[in-house]
């Protein structure tokens, strides 16, 4: 059975699963976050800072999930306050949380290195974005100087020859240029990026994350069909919501009564859909909290509820 992608992507046809109610999620998640919480707080989790591979990949992946806690919490309280639009762009953060959890936990260090790779083109592109900006900004005063200089020179000798000829036309003075105000971003993140040493920059998408823990499922027993599903919600929840679409431009476009015209109306609902986020989010933290604290011999019998609630009736289950 494929875990990862949830019961619904891979039910069998004669299988059934009876849907968590917001009930349902509102009981479980607290529960699930105060157990996650309680195995941090144990002896199994007081890691001696030794600065090893194991002991790096064990605290990257425990903060992934805690991550996913603090989003899930987040998801719920914006759903029981019914705001579709927060749940919906909290879903694909913690969807993105969830498999960045997943990839150091299996991929163990040579992931995190990935994964710092990763940090190292965020924080250099960050640097050089200031320092591009920063630059323009030097240049655009030092250039706005010189010709409000110039400018202002000009109008000096035109007001003298206005002056010394008052029957004339008097000539009009130039307008003077503005000189830009916008301070320096004064970005410096060259600190941050010395931490990674000789780590050199590398893109790492969610996509090529998403196709590695695929390919690992099989032989490190979390999923024996693809996860690319994951992917498809990632990418469905960029454009329903994180990222200003055409498509979302037009859930606020409606035609009057005619027909003949079309106005701008209040933000639509996202539909029963977003109702069904919070209990996804709840299975997912819940099986990435299995994998995560079980790996250090910690209990979870609330994320085992949690699967168990949601997983295939085997009485169901065709033969």
């Amino acid at each position: 059975m494929n875990h990862i992608n949830g019961p619904q992507s891979c039910g069998d046809a004669g299988s059934t699963v009876r849907p968590l109610t917001s009930d349902d999620v509102s009981e479980l998640v607290p529960l699930l976050l105060a157990e996650v919480e309680r195995a941090f707080d144990s002896p199994r989790w007081a890691l001696v800072n030794s600065g090893t591979e194991e002991v790096k990949c064990l605290i990257y992946a425990g903060a992934a999930l805690s991550h996913c806690c603090r989003l899930l919490a987040e998801m719920e309280t914006a759903a029981l306050a019914e705001q579709e639009m927060a749940v919906c762009l909290l879903w694909r953060a913690h969807l993105e949380a969830a498999v960045v959890c997943l990839y150091v936990h299996f991929g163990r260090y040579s992931a995190l290195e990935r994964l710092a790779r990763a940090e190292v083109r965020y924080q250099e592109g960050l640097q050089q974005e200031g320092d591009t900006i920063d630059a323009g900004l030097t240049a655009g005063r030092a250039k706005a100087r010189k010709s409000r200089k110039k400018a202002e020179e000009a109008n000096v000798g035109i007001a003298r020859w206005n002056a010394a000829n008052p029957t004339e036309v008097p000539k009009a003075l130039h307008e003077l240029p503005p000189v830009p105000q916008l301070k320096p971003m004064t970005i410096d993140r060259r600190a941050r990026i010395a931490e990674f040493g000789a780590l050199t920059a590398q893109e790492l998408t969610i996509s090529e994350m998403v196709d590695t823990l695929t390919k690992w499922g099989p032989t490190r027993g979390f999923a024996t069909e693809t996860l690319r599903p994951l992917y498809l919600y990632y990418r469905h929840g960029s454009g329903t919501g994180a990222h200003t679409t055409m498509t979302v431009l037009e859930e606020y476009m409606s035609p009057s009564g005619s027909g003949s015209s079309v106005k701008v109306t209040a933000p639509p609902s996202l539909g029963a859909a977003v109702e069904q986020l919070p209990g996804a989010a709840l299975y997912l933290t819940a099986e990435v909290a299995r994998y995560v604290l079980g790996a250090q011999g910690c209990d979870t019998p609330v994320a085992d509820r949690i699967r168990a609630t949601l997983s295939r009736n085997p009485a169901d289950r065709s033969v």
